[in-house]
């Protein structure tokens, strides 16, 4: 029996030679630029993003400090009108007080004479003319001195003179006071 290979003789190998690739110069060139253009993206990308985040937090935390400068800003305004509402007032508590005159003068410097601490109380003060009767009690008769010269020294009296004292044991003691005004106040 006699075999026929109609095949290519499969003895004879022939060694196919395969294009082995060439490196070339020029196209290690345009890799290592295009990997270098493309880190260099990536590495400006992520700057970018990371500047915009923080430029973002930046403007978040402005926004709340402009929030918080006008609550500060409307809080001023109003202590403004209140003080301007105050300064008003004051004006024209002053402006009454500068047009003080007669028994209201008498009794704003009779009341600032007497002595903070309490232990003095007027019972009556009558005016004639340029002569002022004040009568009182003291829980202790050291405070009378006190409350006549601080009338004395305000300047609305030009005498003031111990007129009687009744000292009681176990009592607030009695006192009268004449005093005459440097000027003379008419009565309204």
């Amino acid at each position: 029996m006699i075999k026929v290979n109609l095949l290519k003789d499969q003895t004879a190998r022939v060694r196919r030679n395969f294009a082995k690739p060439t490196v070339s110069r020029t196209g290690l060139i345009l890799v290592a630029i295009f990997v270098l253009v493309a880190a260099g993206m990536g590495t400006w990308w992520f700057y970018l993003n990371r500047q915009i985040q923080n430029c973002t937090e930046k403007r978040n935390k402005l926004l709340i400090e402009e929030a918080r400068l006008q609550s500060l800003q409307k809080e001023i305004e109003k202590y403004k009108k209140m003080k301007q509402l105050r300064l008003s007032r004051i004006n024209v508590i002053e402006k009454l007080k500068e047009a003080q005159t007669g028994p209201v003068v008498l009794m704003n410097q009779v009341l600032q004479s007497i002595p903070q601490d309490g232990v003095l109380w007027l019972t009556s003060l009558n005016q004639k003319d340029s002569q002022v009767k004040i009568i009182g009690y003291a829980q202790h008769t050291e405070a009378i001195p006190d409350f006549m010269s601080n009338l004395a020294t305000n300047g609305f009296f030009q005498t003031v003179d111990l007129e009687s004292i009744e000292s009681q044991k176990d009592a607030a003691s009695k006192f009268s006071l004449l005093c005459i005004t440097a000027k003379e106040q008419q009565a309204e």
